[in-house]
């Protein structure tokens, strides 16, 4: 028999010839994640519904439709239900995801429906190295992101690409110093590592400095905006207008879709979400590979170095875990990274919060609407075994 997740806290059991309207008076008409079993604890269905007791009144109520030829009368089977009450979108996507993959393990990737994270990944220390996109966070080297597509990872690359003229073919690259230059470096876009006119050596230092620019990015257009007005002081005007066209390329970064790309090491926040009442937030901690719920917050913190401390000393013991499940957790946080704001709740980085933005980030979320009750299933998510 399947051991039941221990995320899901609530339960109650179901017996068909009983006090059905009593039953439901017992269950909250609120937002929950939970699990419908049979008998003997076997899960027959796991949803995440805005209102549980319309729920199971729809559902238990007689037979419910599962399919365009097919019904099922979950009064005959369904003798369990375990619930776990969430109160934000965020919570509803980790804990479906964390539950979701216990119960149903070999079929839960491709049904519920989570987009993997982007990143950017290079070895600067490879023989041939280059920039590739990817959903696989398990190679060596440096993974920059989440960026928020494939696409805007795709543009990222040629960006850097383009900012510090590294090689686009690299068909061509990995024949070096033997192979045939092509016209980039005839525009002067690129040093030819391929034919030998530079080094593999100062290429994968080239590699390195391109990807310093990608972690800091303001830096980086400080140093070059002083290399073009020392140019432009020289009265190397033609010098001055290559370096200004690439500080304009280095303004895009950290912007926009790269606006949380960063080192997977430093994928580390702290995240402030709805809480079950008005003024109340749930905080959890975010590490690579990681979602935690650490505390509930009724109303404002009297001592945000408390909390503070708290995190950081989690934080502290927790190894980065970009396993295939941490890899998708981390697609669970840089959906909600990249979602309107008013919908994601507060997310602060953890080498970077302090007291005073803690206390800010809990200002700024009680200032948002809670989330509306509604008399209604609201069904968000749903996998059955049957």
């Amino acid at each position: 028999m399947l051991e039941i997740p221990t995320l899901l806290t609530g339960h109650a059991s179901f017996d068909p010839a009983g006090d059905f309207e009593a039953f439901l008076r017992s269950l909250p008409a609120r937002w929950v994640v939970y699990l419908f079993c049979d008998a003997d604890n076997k899960p027959i269905q796991l949803l995440c519904v805005k209102n549980l007791r319309a729920s199971l009144k729809r559902r238990l109520g007689g037979d419910e439709q599962i399919g365009p030829s097919r019904r099922v009368n979950y009064r005959d089977v369904v003798r369990h239900v375990h619930w776990q009450r969430v109160d934000s979108a965020f919570e509803a996507d980790w804990l479906y995801f964390e539950v979701a993959r216990q119960i149903f393990p070999s079929t839960y990737q491709g049904m519920i429906g989570f987009r993997p994270a982007w990143f950017i990944h290079v070895n600067p220390e490879n023989n041939f190295p280059r920039y590739i996109k990817t959903t696989d966070l398990g190679r060596p080297g440096l993974y920059v992101g989440p960026i928020e597509d494939k696409h805007a990872a795709a543009r990222l690359i040629q960006l850097v690409e383009d900012s510090f003229d590294l090689c686009r073919y690299y068909n061509v690259l990995v024949e070096a110093p033997h192979g045939k230059a092509c016209a980039y470096k005839e525009m002067g876009k690129c040093p030819a590592p391929c034919d030998g006119s530079i080094s593999m050596d100062q290429y994968r230092e080239m590699i390195q400095s391109s990807a310093d620019a990608l972690l800091d990015p303001a830096e980086a257009v400080r140093q070059n905006t002083r290399r073009m007005q020392q140019a432009a002081a020289e009265l190397r005007f033609e010098a001055a207008a290559k370096i200004k066209a690439r500080v304009e390329q280095l303004a895009q970064l950290g912007k926009g879709p790269f606006r949380h790309a960063r080192l997977l090491r430093d994928f580390q926040y702290l995240s402030l979400q709805q809480g079950p009442r008005a003024g109340a937030a749930k905080m959890f901690l975010i590490t690579p590979g990681r979602i935690e719920a650490m505390s509930c917050l009724i109303g404002e913190p009297s001592s945000t170095s408390e909390v503070l401390r708290m995190a950081l000393v989690e934080a502290a013991t927790k190894e980065p875990d970009v396993d295939q499940a941490g890899a998708e957790r981390i697609g669970i946080v840089a959906h909600h990274l990249f979602s309107p704001k008013a919908k994601q709740g507060v997310f602060l980085r953890l080498n970077e919060v302090d007291e005073k933005s803690l206390l800010k980030g809990y200002r700024e979320l009680s200032r948002r609407p809670v989330e509306e009750q509604t008399e209604t299933e609201g069904v968000m998510k749903e996998l059955q075994s049957l």
